[in-house]
């Protein structure tokens, strides 16, 4: 590609993800750290203080690794779920319990890449997607890399944005 022809869908994904990769552990694990850490401090904001049920997830070994942000949240007090399919880390379940979603007040949503105006992509199934129809605009947060950021994503009818953003430079709310 020339820089000039649009990218679709598939070659973002696949953009982004060699940028992820890229990174070394080294720098995941450092990023991870700055992300959760702002993750942290945006829950205890306000806003948030009606939040006691947070889904989330556990990253594979190249995504954001928000495990250090989970076990805050367990500490504090927070119940937190997690997504259980195709080889997703999954709760030990005699500590956990089965949520409806009106049960869940937070998600943290993972993501394959994103972009300035909220928009994100997954990993093509629409997993998220469709389980995101049903919450509240407020109750989604992006972690993610810096590295997958697009200018802009190719989308479709059925992404759904999300207006809060997490990366390892700062907190992003788009309105």
């Amino acid at each position: 590609m020339t820089g000039k022809e649009k990218m679709d869908k598939k070659q973002q994904r696949g953009l982004t993800i060699e940028r992820r990769r890229a990174l070394t552990q080294e720098e995941r694990d450092e990023k991870s750290r700055a992300i959760c850490d702002l993750l942290i401090k945006l829950i205890k904001d306000p806003r948030y203080s009606g939040v006691r049920t947070i889904f989330s997830y556990r990253g594979t070994w190249d995504e954001v690794n928000v495990d250090a942000f989970n076990d805050w949240a367990e500490r504090q007090g927070y119940r937190v779920a997690y997504p259980a399919a195709y080889g997703i880390l999954e709760p030990v379940m005699k500590n956990s319990k089965i949520l409806e979603p009106r049960d869940i007040d937070l998600i943290i949503v993972p993501c394959v890449a994103f972009d300035e105006y909220g928009n994100r992509c997954g990993h093509g199934a629409g997993y998220y997607d469709r389980f995101m129809t049903c919450m509240s605009p407020e109750s989604l947060i992006m972690a993610a890399f810096e590295a997958q950021k697009m200018e802009a994503l190719v989308t479709e009818e059925t992404d759904i944005p999300v207006y809060t953003i997490v990366t390892e430079t700062g907190i992003t709310r788009i309105s």
